[in-house]
């Protein structure tokens, strides 16, 4: 035998021998594996909840000299919001009274904001926080946050972007 392995080839000749006898007798059944046929059915739920648009920081502008509003301008939302939601709270971080902007709005856009508003009535400091909550046709809604500063005190009511 040890001089059956010294021929060349004898090794490739064997594993071919070996695997021509191991095909030979699962012929039949690996041919009849090969011609089964499978169906597949998938169903595919979608959610019913789908995430609001994101809300970018608005872009806050000194707009007047007399410092009476500042305009926030926003953009990028996939659809429009049908309502604007504004409130603020000083520099302990407590949210006060709400004032709601009825639509139409666009995907983008500018609203004012006044520093006379009732938002500001609870702020004792200054900067102030606004928080500005868009909502959607559907219910969704979708927050952002703008800083203002504000002349407390004086009564004048300015407001400036912070």
């Amino acid at each position: 035998m040890a001089r059956f392995r010294d021929l060349p080839g004898a090794a490739p000749a064997v594993g071919a021998f070996v695997l021509t006898v191991l095909l030979g007798v699962g012929g039949a059944s690996a041919s009849a594996l090969w011609q089964q046929g499978a169906t597949a059915t998938m169903t595919v739920t979608a959610s019913g909840t789908w995430p609001p648009p994101v809300f970018n920081t608005p872009v806050c502008s000194n707009v007047d000299n007399a410092n009476k509003y500042v305009s926030l301008a926003y953009s990028g939302f996939s659809e429009a919001p049908t309502k604007l939601t504004f409130s603020a709270a000083g520099t302990n971080g407590v949210y006060g009274a709400t004032s709601d902007l009825a639509g139409p709005f666009g995907t983008s856009g500018s609203v004012s904001l006044f520093g006379d508003s009732a938002i500001f009535t609870q702020i004792t400091t200054t900067p102030a926080t606004v928080r500005i909550v868009a909502t959607f046709a559907g219910g969704a809604q979708a927050t952002a946050y703008v800083k203002v500063s504000l002349e407390i005190g004086t009564g004048n009511k300015k407001i400036y972007c912070a």
